[in-house]
């Protein structure tokens, strides 16, 4: 994979993310959880 396609891919997977998380109040809000879930288990 070319780096130019890499970074294609990376940009259309954060712009996917962040439109879901905005857009889809459910699926936005089980993601927070898990992220603030892991970050305070792995903080310790």
């Amino acid at each position: 994979m070319t780096s130019r396609n890499y970074l294609i891919l990376c940009t259309a997977g954060s712009v996917l993310t962040v439109l879901t998380l905005l857009l889809v109040p459910g699926v936005g809000e089980t993601i927070e959880g898990l992220l603030i879930a892991f970050l305070s288990t792995t903080a310790n």
